[in-house]
């Protein structure tokens, strides 16, 4: 609600325009003729002509005063709606000038009075013509133009150039909501988490806006009433370093550094639950004083130290790792040959790599042979490098040197040398055996195997080593030979 008062403006303009009208109508003094006139009613005359030419020139400055003071103050009036300042500085301007009209009034009047009393002599009469006011050619009266003229438009501009106002209001404001702050010990140190979503509430809000040139400066609130309660935003601030430093959250994956003891709960002399071998990975489930961690190992929960765990993003080699332990963890006797291993041509490799019984470097050199059965036929190749080292001799036989057969295929007791088949390159036996394997010994009969072929089953007796070694080889201990080469080989991934 702007406070305004057109009215009281109206009528101080109308009031000048009264005032300019009355000027307008002051008939001009007629020119002062040059007649010697008696001593004495000379100088009377005089000092009555030059009060009234003194007053026609103050009237006449009042009139220009008037005209610019009217011209400023309708303009503010249109430009900035409003005339609180604009009508206490004319007012004080008008008061001024009645002022110095007055002032000058008794002044000039004062003047006269001591002219008269002076002597009519004729030096005071020289004196006299010589004040006489000037006359131009046509006989008007010649009014000099005050230098000193009051710059009225330059003083109400510097007065209300900054227009204040005042606004009663009453309207409804949200009441912001607070953020509350809570220690999570199983939260990463230095990140948090929003449990609870803050909501504004409303209140209505009585107040009194302060303006400058329209633009709102400041404002007083009387009175605030809440109409609904904010809701407080609830955040978990993380306090764990250990989450911290291994960048995990409970629920992720870790992994054990070395070989552990799953306890039973965080205490050193607390009943062992198993044992998690290196690399193998955990879920972390909760924290116990940042020293102890309880976690879930294939399905068992229970407790190990945190100095014993680690995560990928720290160790990124330890995803490998848990990798290759798993597959190893997968050797048994009971093992199932007609399945791949999931090694890698770089596990073959390392397997097959740096063997000191290997002179001839034979299994080395055709790592990449027995890593393409394992995938292509769907075969254990690391059962069948095993056959090849024991059969063989790590390569080292007559056989395997003059006929590149590093199994001995096709040998029979009484003349194995003469009968046993003889290949181009070891690649090429490796392939041939690996696949009479799965076609006749570790496949049923009709089971879809390579090149939408199905398995004979001739000799099949299981999928195991031992389940081979009855149809395969007349030596009864065949497949615990073969198995330590298996042991020994999965334990160099």
């Amino acid at each position: 609600m702007r406070i305004n008062d057109f009215e009281q403006m109206q009528q101080n303009l109308e009031q000048m325009k009264s005032n300019l009208e009355n000027i307008k109508r002051i008939e001009p003094m007629e020119p002062v003729k040059k007649k010697r006139l008696k001593k004495g009613r000379r100088a009377v005359e005089k000092k009555k002509n030059k009060i009234k030419c003194a007053s026609i020139a103050r009237i006449a400055k009042e009139e220009q005063i008037i005209v610019l003071t009217t011209i400023v103050i309708v303009a503010i009036t249109c430009i900035f709606s409003t005339t609180i300042f604009a009508k206490t500085m004319a007012e004080n301007v008008i008061e001024k000038q009645e002022v110095v009209a007055e002032n000058e009034v008794e002044a000039q009047v004062t003047q006269n009075s001591q002219d008269l009393q002076e002597d009519n002599s004729e030096p005071a009469e020289e004196n006299i013509e010589k004040q006489a006011l000037p006359i131009n050619a046509q006989g008007q009266l010649m009014l000099e133009t005050n230098q000193n003229a009051i710059e009225l438009e330059e003083i109400l501009m510097e007065n209300v150039s900054v227009l204040k106002s005042k606004e009663y209001a009453e309207e409804e404001r949200p009441i912001e909501f607070e953020t509350q702050y809570v220690e999570n010990p199983n939260l990463p140190e230095g990140e948090e988490k929003i449990t609870q979503n803050g909501v504004n509430g409303r209140q209505q809000v009585t107040v009194i806006k302060s303006y400058e040139n329209n633009e709102m400066v400041s404002e007083n609130i009387l009175e605030a009433i809440p109409i609904e309660n904010a809701t407080p935003q609830i955040v978990d601030k993380g306090t764990s370093k250990f989450l911290a430093n291994n960048k995990v959250h409970l629920g992720d994956t870790m992994y054990v550094t070395e070989e552990v003891t799953l306890q039973s709960s965080a205490e050193d002399s607390a009943e062992e639950i198993v044992t998690i071998l290196e690399s193998l990975d955990v879920t972390l489930e909760e924290l116990k004083e940042e020293t102890w961690c309880k976690v879930t190992y294939d399905g068992l929960e229970g407790f190990v130290k945190s100095k014993y765990l680690t995560s990928a993003k720290v160790t990124p080699g330890i995803v490998d790792a848990n990798r290759r332990q798993k597959i190893k963890m997968t050797l048994n006797e009971d093992i199932a040959l007609n399945q791949s291993t999931d090694l890698t041509l770089e596990d073959y490799q390392k397997i097959l790599s740096g063997n000191k019984s290997d002179k001839n470097h034979v299994l080395e050199e055709n790592a990449e042979a027995f890593y393409n059965v394992d995938k292509n036929y769907h075969i254990n190749g690391i059962f069948v490098a095993s056959m090849a080292i024991h059969e063989s001799g790590w390569g080292t036989s007559t056989i395997a040197q003059d006929k590149k057969n590093l199994f001995g295929y096709g040998a029979y007791d009484n003349s194995p040398y003469q009968s046993s088949f003889s290949f181009e390159t070891y690649a090429e036996g490796i392939d041939l055996v690996a696949r009479v394997l799965v076609k006749n010994y570790i496949n049923e009969a009709g089971t879809p195997i390579y090149d939408d072929e199905v398995a004979k089953g001739s000799y099949y007796n299981g999928p195991t080593v031992s389940a081979v070694n009855i149809r395969y080889a007349s030596d009864q201990n065949w497949h615990n030979k073969v198995y330590s080469y298996m042991e020994y080989l999965y334990h160099r991934l």
